[in-house]
């Protein structure tokens, strides 16, 4: 592939995942095209605003995401699921109630999509310290941009659930609930500060906003740390050779970004 090639598919929603190579890259791609093809999913409608969006944010326009409404296999409380497979998007299923916009009156419909559709675009990535974080900042309200993310894996809440519980009968559990709740926020604010660091080390070179959140978003949790600690992106780009830091050496020069955006 050349690097229009690829960067035209990048901007697609096939973002290169950690280590994957041209071959498997093309056929998750075709693997993709060809479900999305044949498959009936959501309206385009209810994705345009989403589209625009995430275009805006992290420079993608997902065109194939396989998405449809139903209540199967959801908790009561879920809105929407992503559901990947082997470092593939298979699909992403939103809740019946969604086709009527919101959820519970809390979410609205494009910004549960943005989020889910967040996961589905870095489904080659399995970095479980920033995944949240990227897929929260699609939120409208920003305290669920900054809050959102306490919880990495769906698991996590469930000690919080039991201790409080517990603390209704022994009075001890409630330290158990706030020691577990003081983890999160601990763990919360260190990535916030490892997200912001990277982000301006990267930007001394971009000197573009778009660009940087564009290179942070397709960074593995252990780029973003090395780079928050003022490790040169620039001389860590020019020693890769796999298919996802060509792309990200694309966004640091801008070349190709130049070209498209005109």
């Amino acid at each position: 592939m050349t690097d229009s090639e690829i960067f035209e598919l990048d901007q697609m929603g096939f973002i290169p995942g950690p280590g994957e190579t041209e071959e498997a890259f093309a056929a998750r791609v075709k693997a993709t095209r060809d479900q999305y093809e044949k498959g009936s999913w959501i309206p385009e409608a209810h994705w345009d605003w989403v589209r625009e969006f995430l275009y805006e944010l992290f420079h993608v326009k997902p065109l194939y995401i396989c998405a449809f409404y139903s209540n199967r296999s959801l908790t009561p409380w879920q809105g929407a699921a992503s559901w990947i497979e082997g470092g593939k998007l298979n699909s992403i299923q939103l809740r019946k109630a969604m086709r009527k916009g919101s959820f519970l009156g809390l979410y609205r419909r494009e910004e549960i999509l943005a989020h889910e559709a967040v996961h589905g675009v870095r489904c080659g990535f399995n970095e479980d310290q920033s995944e949240e974080f990227f897929a929260y900042m699609t939120s409208e309200r920003k305290w669920r941009r900054v809050l959102g993310p306490i919880i990495q894996r769906p698991w996590e809440a469930w000690p919080f659930v039991l201790f409080a519980l517990g603390g209704i009968f022994w009075p001890v559990f409630h330290l158990c609930a706030a020691f577990w709740m003081a983890i999160g926020f601990s763990r919360l604010i260190r990535q916030h500060n490892r997200l912001k660091k990277a982000a301006d080390r990267i930007q001394q070179v971009t000197h573009d906003a778009r660009r940087t959140r564009a290179i942070l978003f397709r960074l593995t949790d252990r780029e973003i740390e090395q780079f928050s600690k003022q490790d040169s992106i620039e001389l860590f780009a020019a020693k890769q050779t796999c298919l996802r830091w060509r792309v990200i050496r694309l966004y640091l020069t801008g070349e190709l970004w130049q070209k498209k955006s005109s």
